[in-house]
């Protein structure tokens, strides 16, 4: 079945290129689909041979194992790495990069999005996470998002996303927001009051900029970034009573 599919099909591909921390070992099966038919069939292909899969974009907000990823990674390009402007409308697949969706709309007139200028995400990414700055979020701008069931039907959903705000340390490799924002409170400024802002391990650090953030100085593995995750719930629970949620993905036994 992987021989029926028309783009790329490669294996043990390093999942460090293809995330914005740079961090992650190989995964077993890597597809770069051409068109939706692709799509179904790489997700028939991993429930025949019961093999987990997991769909990437930037690669933003994901942590993935030194060790790697024992299963399929779907990363949406191809077809769903395109857009297209019907008027003041872009119907954009989820591979699309955000920026350059922001820059294809500015070369035809079309204003709006620049509130989202900065944020490292794809559409489907930046969907997902809920996307957004002071100024504005994703879902401001969505009226539908279509999507694929595990059975290869075609959905659609008006999204209700929640506002996000975040000051992004964009200088450096990092997985976006770590955390969820527990109710009534501002994940970051409880990270910062139990004094672990700036905090390093090897090349990992909770951003100085902003404590929400985990960023790769360089030469971190996803070992050091989970400690340094394990360490910021525990401080946090034992400080406050607060259970904090991760929001970044995991890829892999970490």
């Amino acid at each position: 079945m992987l021989g029926e599919i028309r783009g790329e099909v490669r294996f043990k591909e390093p999942l460090g290129f293809h995330t914005s921390l740079r961090i992650g070992g190989p995964a077993d099966i890597f597809i770069v689909p051409q068109d939706v038919e692709d799509i179904r069939r790489a997700l028939s292909f991993a429930e025949r041979e019961q093999l987990p899969l997991e769909v990437v974009g930037g690669g933003n907000n994901l942590l993935v194992s030194d060790r790697g990823f024992r299963g399929v990674v779907l990363r949406l390009e191809g077809c769903l790495g395109r857009a297209e402007f019907h008027g003041e409308e872009a119907v954009a697949g989820a591979g699309v990069s955000l920026s350059a969706l922001i820059r294809e709309a500015a070369a035809l007139d079309l204003g709006g999005l620049e509130c989202l200028v900065g944020i490292p995400a794809t559409i489907g990414g930046a969907i997902a996470m809920n996307a957004g700055t002071p100024d504005g979020w994703i879902g401001d701008f969505v009226s539908a998002v279509y999507f694929l069931h595990p059975d290869g039907t075609l959905g659609e959903f008006k999204p209700r996303l929640k506002l996000k705000k975040a000051t992004q340390p964009l200088a450096l490799a990092s997985a976006g927001c770590v955390w969820k924002n527990p109710p009534g409170e501002v994940a970051g400024r409880l990270v910062e009051k139990v004094g672990l802002k700036g905090k390093r391990l090897n090349g990992a650090e909770i951003s100085s900029k902003h404590a929400n953030f985990i960023v790769n100085r360089g030469g971190a593995g996803a070992a050091d970034i989970k400690t340094l995750m394990d360490m910021t719930r525990t401080r946090v629970r034992n400080q406050f009573g607060i259970a904090l949620e991760p929001e970044i993905r995991m890829l892999g036994e970490i």
